[in-house]
């Protein structure tokens, strides 16, 4: 046999081969597709369906995958930018605070009668003393922030012991006191022993110097310091992220302070300081210049990119967009298979979606006639019952809240009135007719006004009460003062009846009852992140750690059954306001009672802001 004949013979054995294979693959798929053909119904819905939803979803995930992968670095990168904006916000408004603050201690009654020459010594020296403890109050609420005041007249007074006076220090003789009495106000914040007032603090702090003027004659009486220690400086820069790292430096590259990862190798300074740059392959990096009437100071932010995960709203949209093909196809699917049994099923199915999306009551159209027309009339039956069960439970609900509020506000007044009633009876043993009758004129006005059925007030009425049966409560405190600071715009906001008022007696009740200096309440009242933020602080005697705890637990209990009836306990006022506003508000609501047992209290409350028409800006 030749070669050429051994050549054809290899490549008809090749050819058969191919055409087996070929035959076999044929008769495989013809036997598949038989013994498919003789599954029931629901076998072959779900083999469709799992062919189809594996397919879809595979696909879905190759797309996802290439889009989370282009998208992850500007996920990094916008979470640094909210980062480094949230604390250029956080940084700014702590420091507005401080100045809002000093200006309000500054230009109140009692702190302008210390920077008086024409005074006692013995009213001196009790005007200061009374100053040191309101002063040691605001450290210890602000968190370790010192507070001085500096007269022409030789007094200097300050808020704790562990902060010496430098009696040496002449704000006078400063070289930036010319720029203080043009500003107003000026700034130091470096190292050394060459600056602040205090001695023995060399550390890094800032010192804010405000001039003080007689608010009649307007003559420059002193001047009021306030310190912010490096520590206070260090909280702004803390952040609940976890692989986000901040730092502070001065406008010279020198550090004031930082957490950052101490292998991070930060590389050169940048003259662009808005530019983000990646660092190591891992870390991303942003400088912001801070440009204020405080300080220029350059935030640095850091974010290690492995621990931030993708949220990227085009992601999410092509995700959905892919899970609602795979859905179409699984439809498409189910109709081709069996039209007439999977159609009244789908119904139903998306109709129960409907009503887990709380469109209670949905009605389904029902065109059969036979068992499936049966299951349609149970789901209608159904879905109208639910309706109709959930309408008069909201009713019954709805009844029980506005009669649990009308309650709670008439538990106010018999306590308001018997606190009043004591004083009027103090006045008249002590023979102090006078004041006693012009008591009960006040509080005649004060009952009138709390025998309106109105449930909603403006701000601006509310506040005038409280300062009425503040007027009374001055027949009863000596050396009583208060002030307010609220927001104008604010002043016609609708507001709940009867808020302010037990605020504050529970102030005097509670925080000056043993307590023989000058007792003092403020009130603040501003729109915050678009709701009424309420502060009413006051230096009394304050809560021991005990007290303030079984606090807390009560109203963490009138969160968890609002609807129960309070016990006649201490601290009723407050819980009360409490119970009222969150039966009305829900979680929108929120308080926060800081207290330190011998420095005084502070209530700190967020309601959403209604607006004229009655609707809340902000209420989910």
């Amino acid at each position: 046999m030749d070669k050429t004949s051994t050549g054809n013979n290899g490549t008809d054995n090749a050819n058969k081969d191919k055409t087996g294979s070929r035959q076999a693959l044929r008769k495989l798929l013809e036997n598949a597709k038989v013994h498919f053909m003789q599954l029931g119904l629901k076998r072959k819905t779900v083999i469709f369906v799992m062919s189809t939803f594996i397919g879809a979803v595979l696909f879905t995930s190759f797309i996802f995958g290439v889009i989370y992968s282009n998208t992850w670095k500007r996920t990094v990168i916008n979470h640094v930018k909210s980062i480094e904006s949230e604390k250029e916000d956080g940084i700014r408004s702590y420091f507005e605070n401080m100045d809002n603050l000093a200006y309000n201690i500054c230009y109140s009654n009692w702190m302008q009668d210390i920077f008086k020459k024409s005074v006692s010594v013995v009213r001196r020296q009790e005007m200061e003393e009374n100053a040191r403890d309101f002063l040691g109050s605001l450290s210890t609420l602000y968190e370790g922030n010192q507070f001085a005041v500096i007269a022409l007249n030789g007094t200097r007074v300050t808020g704790t012991d562990s902060y010496r006076l430098d009696y040496d220090v002449d704000i006078r003789e400063k070289p930036w006191y010319e720029e203080l009495l043009l500003n107003g106000k000026y700034v130091e914040a470096r190292e050394g022993e060459d600056k602040g007032i205090y001695r023995n603090h060399p550390e890094w702090n800032m010192t804010i110097y405000y001039v003080v003027h007689d608010y009649n004659t307007l003559e420059l009486t002193g001047f009021m310091v306030i310190t912010v220690p490096l520590e206070n400086i260090k909280k702004l820069l803390e952040n609940g992220y976890e692989g986000t790292w901040l730092a502070l430096e001065e406008k010279d590259g020198s550090s004031i302070c930082s957490n950052l990862p101490g292998e991070l190798d930060t590389g050169e300074k940048w003259e662009e300081s808005e530019q983000i740059v990646k660092l190591d392959n891992r870390y991303y990096m942003s400088r912001k210049m801070l440009n204020t009437e405080f300080f220029q100071w350059i935030l640095i932010t850091v974010s290690d990119e492995n621990y931030q995960k993708v949220n990227n709203p085009m992601v999410l949209l092509v995700f959905v967009g892919m899970l609602g093909f795979v859905g179409c196809l699984l439809i498409l699917v189910a109709l081709a298979v069996s039209r007439y049994l999977t159609k009244p099923i789908l119904n139903c199915a998306g109709a129960m979606l409907e009503i887990r999306n709380n469109h209670i009551g949905i009605q389904i159209k029902n065109t059969y006639m036979d068992e499936i027309g049966e299951l349609i009339d149970g789901f209608n039956e159904m879905s109208g019952s639910i309706y109709s069960l959930i309408e008069k439970n909201k009713m019954i609900s709805a009844l029980q809240k506005d009669a649990e509020i009308k309650m709670l506000e008439r538990q106010i007044n018999p306590h308001f009135l018997f606190n009043t009633l004591e004083i009027i009876n103090s006045l008249i043993l002590s023979k102090k007719e006078k004041k006693a009758v012009k008591v009960c004129e006040t509080l005649g006005q004060l009952y009138r006004y709390n025998l309106k059925q109105n449930k909603w007030i403006t701000l601006k009425e509310e506040l005038e009460y409280t300062k009425q049966y503040l007027l009374i409560m001055k027949y009863k405190i000596n050396d009583f003062s208060y002030f307010d600071d609220v927001d104008e715009r604010l002043m016609e906001a609708p507001f709940m009846k009867a808020i302010l008022q037990p605020l504050v007696e529970n102030s005097i009740k509670h925080g000056f009852q043993r307590k023989n200096q000058e007792c003092c309440i403020s009130i603040i009242i501003h729109l915050k992140n678009e709701k009424i933020h309420i502060e009413v602080m006051d230096n009394g005697s304050g809560m021991e750690t005990v007290q303030q705890q079984l606090l807390s637990e009560e109203i963490q209990n009138i969160y968890e059954h609002p609807m129960k009836r309070l016990p006649e306990t201490g601290h009723v006022g407050i819980k009360n306001v409490v119970q009222r506003l969150y039966l009305e508000y829900g979680d929108a609501f929120d308080v926060k009672i800081i207290s330190n047992a011998g420095y005084g209290t502070r209530i700190e409350m967020e309601i959403p802001l209604k607006r004229a028409g009655g609707e809340e800006e902000v209420y989910v």
